[in-house]
């Protein structure tokens, strides 16, 4: 899809990983985004063009710069508000709860795509995007039913290999799980964005489950090379069987792209004999 032109859109920056995503799924590209380096690093897809420029960190962004841009709105989420209600002054904010709530968190991002759409002059795409996903989740789901039988654990990897952030509950990690018919070996407690903070001996309630880590790069390659020397990972029933399946980072607060990308490395990383 071709990015729109500035003329056809209203003149809009982005301070947050998420509203990012977004726009740029419905072609809409920013003026500029916070911190693009982390989102090329975390969220990756769709991909930042060149032409976009930096504002800066997510909870501190150069606000010389942002109002020299003089953007027609600034879209952000909602827990940046109270810090940076100032920029108001420079254009109208648009906050996005990033939190789906009790509300399953694919429909949730599908609604945050249909408001950027609606702000973009995009609706109709942010329908057939939405409409992609669910065809797209369903179509996964029906590929991996004879793989759904085993659990698994979704986590990354803290470097100093003692501990993980697992992936559970209502978050988009775990909502995505659901759709496919997979079960989340994780039934511990989460945050409200659908995570926990975990030592790695909390992958062994599940002895029959698979982990499935996100590679962060050198983060990852520093925590792999510290937990090949822990006698607990190693004496993990998942490790012991070979049960362990890397695959490029995902974005776990992320949209409705994110989830289509996140359905598709299972399909594609799950061995089918498992």
């Amino acid at each position: 899809m071709a990015p729109l032109r500035a003329a056809s859109i209203p003149r809009v920056v982005s301070l947050d990983l998420l509203p990012t995503e977004l726009l740029l799924t419905l072609g809409v590209t920013p003026l500029a985004a916070a911190n693009l380096p982390l989102y090329r690093r975390l969220v990756a897809q769709p991909i930042l063009p060149d032409e976009v420029t930096d504002l800066g960190p997510l909870t501190e962004p150069n606000a010389e710069y942002l109002q020299s841009l003089k953007p027609d709105v600034i879209v952000l989420a909602s827990w940046q508000v109270g810090g940076l209600d100032r920029l108001a002054r420079i254009a109208p904010l648009v906050p996005l709860q990033t939190i789906s709530g009790d509300v399953p968190a694919v429909d949730h991002m599908a609604a945050l795509l249909e408001k950027i759409g609606s702000l973009a002059g995009r609706e109709a795409e942010a329908t057939r995007w939405g409409q992609q996903a669910n065809e797209a989740l369903s179509a996964a789901r029906a590929t991996l039913g004879p793989r759904s039988a085993r659990p698994l654990y979704v986590c990354r990897f803290f470097e100093n290999g003692r501990n993980v952030a697992v992936f559970g509950g209502n978050g988009l990690i775990g909502d995505v799980l659901r759709r496919l018919g997979l079960s989340n070996a994780w039934q511990g407690r989460v945050n409200a964005s659908g995570v926990a903070s975990v030592g790695i001996d909390q992958l062994a309630g599940n002895p029959e489950a698979r982990i499935v880590h996100f590679n962060r790069g050198p983060e990852t390659a520093r925590a792999l090379e510290r937990l090949a020397e822990s006698a607990l990972w190693n004496a993990l029933p998942a490790v012991r069987s070979g049960r362990v399946t890397t695959m490029p980072v995902i974005y776990p607060s992320g949209g409705v792209f994110t989830a289509m990308r996140f359905a598709r490395q299972l399909v594609d990383g799950l061995p089918e004999d498992d």
